[in-house]
């Protein structure tokens, strides 16, 4: 009998291996459905996984104009060394899936994923301006300003309209000119002033290229302007190191002279349908819960004492802001402001958010969703645009009560007339007079609403 049972057992046995043999060796393992959804920022190591991406070889391959074109291929290649996306070619959108198949094979149908990478922000206004830039010396020293023009219309009678000219009045002074309308005449901007190194500026640099100009214009700038105020900028004319004149505008924070960052952060939603795609009518996604405040960072402008911060990020609510402390509340004012985001294929984008409010009756005193084209790291400094609350059908505010932790829709907030523009999202909390409720943030939607064809 035992040895009857025993035989039954070895062949059950038997079944069980032949089962998991089949099921995971054939691939007949019963199917698994793994979704989340996200945010994820790419390290200096990934950019170099982009670039050596097999597929993302052979794509950039595929888009040369002729067979044996690779300039895509190349600024692929470049990723690498760069560690920022910088050409139109290069695209994140293009080449970003390919990096995620193999950094997520894991996940199912569904998964949503904010990607947040480095890339070239857009120009100035007036740095496109400065596309051409040449060098005029008189060829007899100059008695007055006046008799600029005249050097320049003898001794340069082709005129190129638009272009640039740093003109070497003396040693230690240049002036910035242009070709405007036939005429050579001084550059005027509303919005930068133009100053361009001196002959002397370079002697004493030791040369006549610029390989690190954060650093060595400071020093220029520091021995110009000793009594510069706060904010005082300028666009800087200056050789770089391959030799080109150029345009980088700096600012004086009191200290030094910074150099304006052309790396900034951007991001994008990217969604697993079959495989890893671009959701390119989805702007901007952040659900904050599970992930911390995601790419958005904080600025206190007002923190009165004793508080020490106001956002914080709460793994049940998202992210959360308060001037209550020590059983008062306190004056304040901090922001929450988002990545840049890319509008330039937008057409009427929409911004939606889940919000609470509590312990306080005065909402729209205290919360504000603003919009800047111009931040540039510094909210007090930047431009920004105020959105208009959402209405209900009888034409009351879509705002919390300040009464409830309930959680509710912000609505559609119609972004659209910042399409085809970057900007930056950003959520303002203030409070004063002694009065301060709890504002919570969460599923901020950035996106573009389908339209019926």
């Amino acid at each position: 009998m035992k040895k009857t049972l025993y035989i039954i057992a070895l062949a059950f046995g038997l079944m069980s291996c032949e089962n998991f043999f089949l099921e995971h060796q054939l691939g007949y393992e019963p199917s698994i459905t793994v979704t989340r959804n996200f945010a994820y920022t790419l390290t200096d190591a990934d950019y170099a996984s982009i670039a050596n991406n097999k597929t993302n070889e052979q794509t950039a391959l595929s888009m040369g104009k002729y067979e044996n074109d690779s300039s895509v291929y190349r600024t692929l290649k470049q990723l690498s060394t760069d560690k920022y996306f910088s050409d139109t070619l290069v695209t994140p959108e293009l080449f970003i899936p390919a990096f995620m198949a193999n950094k997520y094979p894991q996940y199912s149908d569904g998964t949503i994923c904010e990607v947040t990478y480095r890339v070239v922000a857009d120009p100035t206004l007036y740095a496109a301006e400065f596309k051409y830039i040449r060098d005029f010396t008189p060829a007899e020293p100059l008695t007055s300003v006046d008799k600029i023009a005249p050097a320049m219309e003898a001794q340069l009678p082709s005129k190129r309209e638009g272009w640039k000219y740093v003109v070497n009045f003396s040693h230690d002074i240049t002036y910035v000119y242009q070709c405007l309308d036939g005429q050579y005449v001084p550059y005027v901007s509303d919005l930068v002033t133009p100053i361009a190194l001196t002959l002397q500026d370079y002697d004493e640099i030791g040369t006549n290229r610029i390989q690190d100009p954060a650093t060595t214009i400071n020093i220029c700038l520091s021995r110009r302007f000793p009594y510069a105020a706060v904010d005082t900028k300028y666009g800087v004319i200056f050789q770089d190191g391959l030799g080109a004149k150029t345009i980088k505008e700096f600012t004086y924070d009191g200290t030094r002279w910074n150099m304006r960052d052309d790396i900034t952060a951007e991001s994008m939603s990217f969604e697993m349908k079959d495989a890893w795609k671009a959701n390119i009518s989805t702007y901007l996604s952040e659900p904050f819960i599970g992930h911390g405040q995601g790419a958005f960072v904080v600025q206190n402008v007002l923190l009165a004492d004793p508080l020490t911060y106001v956002w914080y990020y709460s793994a049940s609510y998202g992210m959360c802001a308060s001037a209550y402390k020590d059983g008062a509340s306190h004056d304040s004012e901090a922001w929450l402001v988002s990545p840049m985001v890319k509008l330039k294929k937008a057409k009427t984008p929409k911004l939606i958010f889940d919000q609470a409010f509590n312990k306080a009756a005065n909402f729209t005193e205290e919360a504000t969703v603003l919009v800047s084209t111009d931040y540039k790291g510094d909210v007090t400094t930047a431009t920004w645009t105020a959105l208009e609350w959402a209405k209900n059908d009888d034409g009351t505010l879509n705002v919390p009560a300040g009464s409830s932790w309930v959680f509710q829709s912000s609505g559609d907030l119609d972004m659209t007339p910042f399409a085809g523009q970057s900007v930056y999202i950003a959520f303002r909390y203030t409070t004063s007079g002694g009065v301060s409720g709890t504002w919570e943030i969460k599923n901020v939607l950035l996106y573009e609403p389908e339209t019926a064809e």
